[in-house]
């Protein structure tokens, strides 16, 4: 049975898609920065590595929702607008894992909505 993750703060705009989807043991959750009313990246995000910090913020949100955490995190998929930001990019995501956890991670670059610089996709897995 699949259930679908809604964090309404993230994405309850049209059009509507999920935070994130939980299919039998395994969740997979996406995040980005864009606020749903404007379509351009959060205030908070002024820099890479604030940005970084909300997309973990809301992966938080989603995983919590599910009943996981960060240390149910198994895989990333990271995206960057741009080459010039991969060091900060991939130096703030080293720094949100610091609790120990650091899922598995590809980092790609290509184009991304609004202004943002990062999206992040998880997969978590219940234990």
């Amino acid at each position: 049975m699949t259930k679908h993750i809604s964090i309404p703060d993230h994405n309850e705009t049209s059009p509507k898609r999920s935070s994130g989807a939980t299919a039998g043991a395994f969740t997979f959750v996406t995040v980005d920065a864009l606020d749903p009313e404007t379509g351009r990246r959060v205030a908070e995000a002024d820099t890479i590595e604030n940005e970084v910090k909300v997309l973990f913020k809301r992966a938080d949100a989603a995983l919590a929702e599910a009943g996981l955490s960060r240390k149910d995190l198994v895989k990333s998929t990271c995206w960057i607008s741009d080459e010039a930001h991969r060091f900060d990019f991939l130096y703030a995501y080293r720094d949100e894992c610091a609790t120990g956890v650091y899922p598995q991670r590809i980092t790609m670059s290509v184009g991304l909505p609004g202004d943002c610089r990062g999206a992040i996709e998880f997969v978590a897995v219940a234990q």
